[in-house]
């Protein structure tokens, strides 16, 4: 389990670097990616509302990125102590 929690760590600051720091547009990609499925959607639903780009550019998916950028290494930290424990 400690293994686990420790790889979990080293992909959650892998993948909070590559939103925060926005490498190779993935915050921008997300963004855009976010308006394309809500455009899908309000063609599906018929839901005007929807066709209106979302309030939450790449500066949200950054956020999140540098949130867990800097939370991922308690998990690994923990995955650690609970695998040198067992």
């Amino acid at each position: 389990m400690g293994i686990a929690l420790f790889v979990l760590g080293l992909a959650g600051v892998a993948w909070g670097a590559m939103f925060l720091f926005n490498v190779r547009g993935a915050a921008d990609k997300a963004a855009a990616r976010r308006n394309a499925v809500r455009a899908v959607t309000a063609a599906r639903t018929l839901n005007i509302g929807l066709t209106e780009p979302s309030r939450f550019g790449a500066w949200f998916f950054r956020l999140m990125g540098g949130i867990a950028l800097l939370s991922s290494p308690v998990l690994a930290l923990a995955g650690l102590v609970i695998a040198t424990l067992e």
